[in-house]
């Protein structure tokens, strides 16, 4: 670390400490738990910050007024994004309604705003976690950080601001292959040590232009990457270890909490993510009903935000899925998400009606040429695979590409190709790779109907345009 960097390293701790050091009590009690985690000290410490929790919300949030107590977690109802948005004031805390409190928006993956307050304890707690997860992935606070993502009026830094944090903020919705062959020169000729945060779909944007362009890009001193937002995907890790030799890590987070789980940068085999237990309590439910899974089961992610006393989040369904794992050789250790795969209204249903992991998608990067794509699942057998394309594809490889995702999808799936000038990004800056117009029907009308709609819509669906192709029939 040079010089700038330590100045700034000393200079957060100095201005955290003459505020009254909340984030590095918080820091010290995250990494405590995350190290001592079967001591008995850290089960206590974790069960005292939940019950102090359900006691405030108890007596403080009119939504919860029913609840008497004392109460456990489990007589709290599930909620979620559309509960909470159509009983918006039931959920803040009358104790902090007059106090200073942090506005966090997010746009989610519908584009349908979603709002909550942060005070300032929770911030705190927050940025703990950050400096603690970056410090898992080798990044240490007062580092060049490289932050892609879309920087929108709430989170865009002042020129201050990023100059004293150290942060080089780059818009995804200005990457074309000009603006990208600038990010990595400016990176090139940046001589300090630094790390990468940014969407999956970035990193992946920078990687495709790198291997597209034939680019052999000089060592830039990266020592972390940090994919969010998107599952990071094997082509882009892959890539990631060919250009920066450096092994990127996934981490699972969203606006409204914070950072919920990452992998180990040190485990490079190992695709578990550890679990931020020590801010949060996770659960995994059934995708139907409200009741836990066994290890292994996927099902829907719940989480309780330990540390929010403005507007709790408790028993939150994230509308994410994944899996729970633990280590056979060492019960102690806490467990972990042995899979996230990403939200419930983006998984598929093949064509028997059981779910199918959106991961298959990124089988699509083997074929060359692709530049961007997106999945589409219309009904119970129905599917539209649009691609952007570079100059040089073979069509030749559609029938093949088809084939190979009847093996997903069921051979008697009917799967359509159409080739698109761009794929839009949504507002949050994201490009959705999966879309299921199909799940809602699905959930309400039994395979076997769905079927019989879809087999008289295909008889009275027109041939098209010539850009789009039909396989199945």
């Amino acid at each position: 670390m040079g010089i700038f960097e330590f100045a700034r390293k000393y200079l957060f701790w100095t201005v955290d400490f003459l505020n009254g050091g909340g984030i590095r009590k918080h820091y010290m009690d995250i990494r405590f738990v995350h190290e001592n985690f079967a001591s008995e000290n850290a089960r206590r410490r974790k069960k005292k910050s939940l019950q102090n929790l359900l006691d405030h919300t108890i007596k403080t949030v009119p939504f919860y007024q029913g609840l008497k107590l004392p109460v456990s977690l489990s007589d709290f109802p599930i909620i979620d994004k559309a509960l909470v948005r159509d009983n918006y004031d039931l959920f803040r805390s009358q104790a902090f309604i007059k106090k200073k409190q942090h506005e966090v928006v997010t746009s989610g993956s519908t584009g349908n705003p979603f709002k909550v307050y942060h005070d300032q304890n929770k911030r705190n707690r927050s940025t703990a976690d950050t400096i603690f997860y970056g410090k898992k992935a080798g990044f240490e606070i007062g580092s060049r950080l490289y932050y892609f993502r879309l920087w929108d009026k709430q989170y865009r830094k002042s020129t201050m601001l990023s100059w004293i944090q150290n942060v080089v903020m780059h818009s995804v919705d200005d990457f074309n292959e000009a603006y990208l062959s600038n990010v990595v020169d400016q990176m090139e000729n940046d001589l300090s040590v630094k790390g990468i945060l940014g969407y999956s779909s970035g990193l992946q944007s920078i990687c495709k232009h790198l291997d597209n362009t034939g680019k052999k890009i000089k060592d830039c001193k990266v020592k972390t990457v940090i994919s969010m937002a998107e599952s990071l995907n094997d082509y882009t890790r892959d890539a990631i270890k060919r250009h920066f030799k450096v092994t990127p890590v996934s981490r699972y987070s969203n606006s409204e909490n914070g950072i919920i789980a990452q992998q180990n940068q040190n485990e490079a085999d190992n695709r578990d993510y550890m679990i931020n237990w020590a801010s949060y309590h996770v659960e995994i439910l059934a995708m139907n009903e409200d009741i836990p899974l066994p290890f292994g089961e996927t099902g829907r992610i719940v989480v309780t935000d330990l540390f929010n006393s403005a507007m709790p989040l408790i028993r939150y369904d994230t509308g994410d899925v994944g899996s729970l794992g633990y280590d056979d050789e060492d019960p102690d250790k806490p467990m972990v998400f042995a899979q996230i795969e990403g939200r419930k209204m983006d998984m598929f249903t093949n064509t028997k009606g059981e779910y199918v992991s959106p991961h298959i998608i990124h089988q699509i990067l083997q074929y060359d040429q692709i530049d961007q794509f997106q999945f589409v699942q219309e009904g119970a057998s129905t599917y539209i695979i649009k691609l952007k394309l570079l100059n040089r594809f073979d069509y030749n490889n559609e029938a093949k590409l088809i084939d190979q995702y009847k093996e997903y999808f069921g051979n008697d799936a009917k799967i359509k190709v159409e080739y698109v000038n761009e794929i839009p990004l949504l507002l949050s800056g994201k490009r959705k790779l999966v879309i299921n117009n199909a799940i809602d029907k699905l959930n309400s009308k039994s395979v076997a109907q769905a079927h019989e709609q879809e087999e008289e819509n295909m008889k009275e669906d027109s041939k098209g345009e010539r850009c789009e192709t039909e396989y199945g029939k």
